[in-house]
């Protein structure tokens, strides 16, 4: 017969056992692992992600740059336009004076 003794019956009761342990390590092990590559994959996902927006901030950063500068040669020319025509507007302005006293 197969089992003889109790200690029979424990040594089958603890190879089912290492069995089922087996099993279940190598689900477990299984998905551990696919978790992990799905991780890895969001992380790749989140990185080009994160590269995209550091372009769009850099190419922006640098736009903004580039428009300040061309604000301020913009400014500097409208200031002068400005002062030239209150220029004039004096000169027309002074220039009617001495109309109205003649």
């Amino acid at each position: 017969m197969l089992i003889e003794s109790s200690k029979d019956l424990l040594y089958m009761v603890l190879a089912f056992s290492v069995l089922w342990l087996t099993v279940f390590l190598s689900w477990l092990l299984y998905y551990v692992i696919a978790i992990v590559r799905d991780t890895e994959s969001l992380v790749w996902q989140v990185r080009g992600a994160v590269e995209k927006v550091e372009d769009f901030a850099r190419s922006a950063h640098d736009k903004m740059e580039r428009s300040a500068a061309s604000f301020t040669l913009v400014a500097q020319a409208v200031r002068e336009l400005i002062s030239w025509g209150i220029q004039e507007r004096a000169k027309g302005a002074l220039k009617k004076k001495k109309a109205v006293k003649k």
